[in-house]
C-alpha cells in the first residue's frame, strides 16, 4: 500500500504524485492510475495497489496485471459495482439499464439486443449510416471554406449522435443540422451525474426534479418509436434496426396487430432504459474516440499517407464515389484493415474509459499469476487500470507511440504482436462492450468518407498546457459525465485537399 493518512487516506499521496509530475488540474482521474504505476513501480510490479480516496471515491483494489484483470472479468465475471446502478445512474435509467443490471436480468436484456449489434445487421445498416456522414462532409466543407477555427468534438459528436439514432431507432435526428429535443434533454439530464464526489451536483436541490421532468421529456420521445415499431414490425423493409431486432420477441408472441399497440408499460420502461444507456455510451465515447484520431493523423502526416492509399486501393481513386461504392457493397469496410488499425491505436492510447469496477464478494482473493501471492478483495471496489495497461511498456513496444502496424502483426513471435489479456478498451469477457461492433463501423465509415478531402490543423493557442506530450489530452468536463473527453473539445482549423495530394 502507499503512504496512508488516517484522517486523508491516500488522497495526500495522490496530491503530492499531480504536484510533482505538475498533471494540469483537469486531466481525467482515470490517468492517476498510471502516475501511481510511475510513482511506486515495486507495488505495481505485485499486480495490485490498494487505493483508498474516501470521500471522493470508493475504497478500491486497482490491478495493473492483465492476467489479474482476466481473474474478475472473464474467467469469474463478476458483478458490477453496486453505486453504478444504486448512484451513480440511477437518476438517469433507474439502474436498470444494460451496463448497470447483473444475473439472469442482464442475460435476458443482453440476448434481447445482441442481434442489433451484430457485424452483420451493422453493416445492413451503412447505406442509412452513409446519409449521415454526407452531411458531415458539408460540414467539414463549410468549416474548410470559411477558415475558422472549430471545435471538431462539437462535429464528431453530432455526427456520432446521427448515427447511433438511425442504427437504433432508425428516425434521423438531424443533431448536425438543428436542434434535438431527445438529445437536448439527454445532454442535460446527463450533466447531472457524477462518477466522483461532486458537491456542486450532489447538494443542488433540484437535481431530483429536474431528473424527474428529463425522464418524463425522453420517455414521451422515444415511447413513440418503440409502439411504432412494433404495430408495424411486417412493413419494415430492409435492415431492422436495434430496437426493431429486440422487439421481434415480443412481435412473435403477439400475432394480433390490434393488440400490438398496447405494448406493457413495464417493457416500454426497460427498453427506454437501455435505449438511453446505447444513446448516451454510443455518441459521448465514439465521439472524442473519431476526434483523437483526426488529431493523431493531423500530428503524424505518414499514418495518414497509409490511410489514404488504402482507401485509393480499396474505393478507387475518387473520393467522390467512395460513398456511392460504400452504399451499394458495406463489406467494403472489412476490406480496411489498416483504418480498423488506426482505430485500434486511437483507442490504446486513449481509452475512452479507464476500466471496468466489480463487485467483490466475501471470501474473494485475486491471485498474481508468476508469484501465486493472493490479494484479499472483499469490500472493495475492483478496478481494471485498462488506461495504463494499454500503455504500459512491459507489453507495448514504444507505448507512448502511435503505431498503428502493431494490429497488422500476424506473427506472434513478432514484438509488437499484442500479448494475450492486454488490448481492452472495450474491456474483455461476456461483459464486454455490446457498442464496440458499431464503434468500428461507424469510424471506419467517417474515416473512408473524410480523409482523403479533408486533413486538420489543431489550433490550441501557442502557450496552452502541454501534457503527456500532447496538448490534446484527456480531460474531465464538470457539464457532462466523467467520461473521458479531449481536451477543449480539440479546436481546428479543417483544410481541403487537392485530389492526390
Amino acid at each position: 500500500m502507499i503512504p496512508h493518512s488516517f484522517l486523508f487516506g491516500h488522497l495526500v499521496a495522490i496530491a503530492k504524485i499531480h504536484i510533482k509530475h505538475k498533471i494540469p488540474p483537469d486531466v481525467n482521474g482515470h490517468w492517476i492510475f498510471r502516475h501511481l504505476e510511475l510513482e511506486y513501480p515495486e507495488l505495481v510490479r505485485k499486480g495490485i495497489i490498494y487505493v483508498d480516496v474516501w470521500p471522493i471515491g470508493f475504497p478500491m483494489v486497482a490491478t495493473y496485471h492483465p492476467d489479474i484483470m482476466a481473474q474478475f472479468i472473464q474467467e469469474n465475471s463478476l458483478p458490477k459495482f453496486w453505486a453504478l446502478s444504486q448512484v451513480e445512474f440511477k437518476p438517469f435509467t433507474g439502474g436498470k439499464d444494460l451496463v448497470t443490471i447483473d444475473g439472469n436480468e442482464w442475460k435476458q436484456a443482453r440476448a434481447m439486443f445482441n442481434p442489433g449489434f451484430s457485424a452483420r445487421n451493422l453493416l445492413s445498416l451503412v447505406p442509412d449510416m452513409v446519409e449521415e456522414v454526407l452531411v458531415f462532409q458539408g460540414r467539414l466543407r463549410q468549416a474548410a471554406t470559411s477558415g475558422e477555427v472549430v471545435k471538431l468534438e462539437d462535429y464528431t459528436t453530432d455526427i456520432t449522435i446521427d448515427i447511433i439514432g438511425r442504427a437504433v431507432l432508425g428516425t434521423r435526428l438531424k443533431t448536425q443540422t438543428q436542434p434535438s429535443r431527445l438529445m437536448s434533454t439527454m445532454k442535460s439530464q446527463l450533466s447531472l451525474i457524477f462518477l466522483e464526489l461532486d458537491l456542486k451536483k450532489l447538494l443542488n436541490p433540484l437535481r431530483p426534479f429536474r431528473n424527474w421532468i428529463y425522464n418524463r421529456i425522453i420517455r414521451n420521445e422515444l415511447a413513440p418509436y418503440i409502439i411504432n415499431t412494433a404495430q408495424n414490425y411486417e412493413k419494415i423493409e430492409g435492415a431492422k434496426t436495434v430496437v426493431a431486432l429486440a422487439l421481434k420477441s415480443y412481435v412473435n408472441e403477439t400475432p394480433d396487430y390490434s393488440d400490438r399497440g398496447n405494448v406493457p408499460p413495464e417493457f416500454i420502461e426497460r427498453a427506454i432504459n437501455h435505449i438511453k444507456i446505447f444513446m448516451f455510451a454510443g455518441h459521448d465515447t465514439t465521439a472524442t474516440v473519431l476526434a483523437h484520431a483526426y488529431y493523431l493523423l493531423s500530428q503524424h502526416p505518414d499514418k495518414a499517407t497509409k490511410l489514404r492509399a488504402e482507401h485509393d486501393e480499396v474505393l478507387g481513386p475518387d473520393p467522390s464515389a467512395a460513398a456511392d461504392l460504400i452504399r451499394a457493397d458495406p463489406t467494403l469496410l472489412n476490406m480496411m484493415p489498416y483504418t480498423l488499425a488506426v482505430l485500434r491505436e486511437t483507442l490504446r492510447l486513449f481509452p475512452p474509459a479507464g476500466g471496468s469496477v466489480r463487485q467483490s464478494p466475501p471470501g474473494h482473493f485475486l491471485t498474481h499469476p508468476e508469484t501465486g501471492v493472493r490479494y484479499p478483495t472483499h469490500g472493495l471496489m475492483i478496478h481494471s487500470s485498462v488506461v495504463t495497461l494499454l500503455r504500459d511498456p512491459t507489453y507495448w513496444p514504444d507505448a507512448d507511440s502511435f503505431i498503428p502496424e502493431r494490429f497488422m502483426v500476424r506473427d506472434e513471435n513478432d514484438p509488437l504482436y499484442p500479448v494475450r489479456n492486454t488490448y481492452r478498451p472495450f474491456e474483455m469477457g461476456p461483459r464486454n462492450c455490446i457498442g464496440q461492433e458499431l464503434v468500428s463501423v461507424e469510424i471506419r465509415l467517417i474515416l473512408a468518407l473524410t480523409v482523403r478531402e479533408f486533413e486538420v490543423e489543431d489550433a490550441y493557442p501557442q502557450g496552452a498546457p502541454l501534457w503527456m506530450g500532447t496538448k490534446a489530452y484527456q480531460i474531465t468536463n464538470p457539464e457532462v459525465v466523467a467520461t473521458a473527453h479531449i481536451k477543449d473539445g480539440l479546436p481546428v482549423r479543417i483544410k481541403s485537399r487537392k485530389q492526390g495530394s
